[in-house]
């Protein structure tokens, strides 16, 4: 029989899977309109617009994803017309993801779906820092096989919020 802590550490789990698959389930109209997948929506997501584009190798951080992963997902998401790669303008050995018009469209409809049919669209804003606080605090794993807390990532490197 599991132990009381294993059994809240499984309850908190599988709350954490079914906020994430109930979300996936809200952007099923935005992901049909632009034919892409939950995975690829997440890169989308992953492209601030008002910031710079991010590198293909800091995408593929965000999303824990192989870089050849995010390489395959950019193919799709520039052959709908929703980014395309450019060479880095501060260091011409890597490439850029950048929105396209529609790109921009289609990560708006993305957000905009989140924002209002997530499990989490009616919860208070200090229920929402609460829980932002105890999954950000969560170690990352580094190459080195340290980790370090979300407080210690340079901000680019974040998840977008």
């Amino acid at each position: 029989m599991a132990s009381s802590r294993e059994q809240q550490l499984s309850k908190a789990l599988f709350a954490v899977y079914d906020v994430v698959a109930r979300t996936d389930e809200a952007l099923a109209p935005a992901l049909r309109e632009y034919g892409i997948t939950a995975t690829t929506a997440h890169v989308l997501w992953t492209i601030d617009p008002d910031e710079p584009a991010p590198s293909m190798r800091t995408v593929a951080r965000l999303t824990h994803c192989t870089p050849q992963n995010v390489t395959f997902m950019c193919h799709q998401l520039e052959a709908r017309g929703l980014v395309e790669r450019r060479t880095s303008p501060s260091d011409k050995r890597q490439r850029v993801i950048e929105l396209t018009a529609r790109g921009r469209t289609a990560r708006e409809s993305i957000v905009a779906l989140v924002s209002t049919h997530s499990p989490l669209a009616d919860k208070s804003s200090r229920d929402l820092d609460a829980i932002t606080g105890l999954l950000i605090a969560q170690p990352h794993p580094t190459p080195q096989g340290t980790t370090r807390t979300d407080a210690q990532v340079p901000p680019r490197e974040r998840r977008p919020r």
